[in-house]
Formats: structure tokens, C-alpha cells, sequence
């Protein structure tokens, strides 16, 4: 079977990666060979182009992905599921699943972001229920089911990117490319 993504005929991976960063949507995101990393990536895991270009982040090197999409990706493996057991704004702690089993629980604190100096930036402060779900997501994924991701995940801000309060990349690293 051919993976290789056609969005319609016509429209190869490099048309598409030229289209989205031409679109202006995406401001991590200066050329298409940028745009085509990130559609690639999120295409590993089974995301569409859009789901990729909102989602995953190339911060220092290493690919990061939203706590949204890490968490789609959990929901919709069908084999892992998550609940989330408290989310305050001194706490979030997760239990995940396997086939319906119980196999653990992530829990991050406020006291777990004071300890990782984390808790000074205005998002901790404005949505720290938020920015604790994602601490709490991303490492329960790392522990007990880093396969949805192919390894260990990380959310753009574990890798020292400023985030909003979704988690989102505010102010994204855009590299320049030699010219070739």
C-alpha cells in the first residue's frame, strides 16, 4: 500500500508543505521544507496536515506535540484511554488505561513547577490548570504508553518554548535554511 499523502490529485507533499507556508497560518513556520517536517511527523502518527501544522513543534532540535494532540492520540489508538481524576489549580492527576485496565497514574503539582522553576511565566500563572493537565498528559504518555507517540513526548514547553494557555507555541524559533 502507498503512504504517501496525497491531499488530492495532483497536490504532492511539497506543493502542500509551499501552500501551508505561504498561508501565513502558521507562524513557526517560514518555508516549506519547515512545513513538510512538521506534516511528515504528525503523519507518523497518523495526524492530517492541519492537525500537524497546529500540533507539533520542532523546539531545540527534538519534535514536541500539544498535550491536545498527545491526547488525541491516546484516545484514539484504541488500545489506551485516559480519565482525568482531578484538575485544579493546584493539581491535575490522570489515571491511563490499557484494553480498560488500569496501569497508572500522572500526577504534576503546583509544587512540581515551583521545584522545575516552571510556575514564573504569565501562563502558569494566568491557566495553571491548564499548563498542570499538560505535565500531567505528557508524562503519563512517556510512562505508560510512549508507543502512541513512537517514544517519549514532550510538550513544547518542557523543551523551554513559551506556550499559551493551550499549550500552544507563542513565540516559535524559525530557523533559516541555507540557501541551496
Amino acid at each position: 500500500m502507498n503512504k504517501e499523502l496525497v491531499v488530492r490529485a495532483g497536490l504532492d507533499i511539497a506543493s502542500l508543505g509551499d501552500i501551508l507556508a505561504k498561508s501565513g497560518y502558521f507562524q513557526d513556520t517560514r518555508d516549506a521544507a519547515q512545513a513538510i517536517v512538521k506534516v511528515l511527523a504528525g503523519q507518523e502518527l497518523g495526524f492530517g496536515p492541519v492537525a500537524s501544522m497546529t500540533g507539533v513543534y520542532i523546539v531545540k532540535g527534538k519534535v514536541s506535540l500539544s498535550a491536545n494532540l498527545m491526547g488525541a492520540a491516546v484516545k484514539r489508538s484504541g488500545r489506551y484511554n485516559y480519565r482525568v481524576l482531578e484538575l485544579t489549580d493546584e493539581a491535575a492527576e490522570i489515571e491511563f488505561f490499557e484494553d480498560g485496565k488500569g496501569i497508572g497514574r500522572s500526577r504534576f503539582t503546583l509544587q512540581d513547577a515551583q521545584k522545575a522553576g516552571l510556575n514564573g511565566s504569565d501562563n502558569w500563572r494566568k491557566y495553571p490548570r491548564n499548563m498542570l493537565f499538560a505535565r500531567a498528559l505528557s508524562n503519563g504518555v512517556k510512562w505508560y504508553c510512549p508507543d502512541v507517540t513512537g517514544g517519549p513526548a514532550y510538550t513544547p514547553d518542557e523543551l523551554g518554548a513559551a506556550v499559551d494557555e493551550d499549550g500552544e507555541v507563542i513565540e516559535a524559533e524559525v530557523i533559516d535554511l541555507p540557501a541551496s
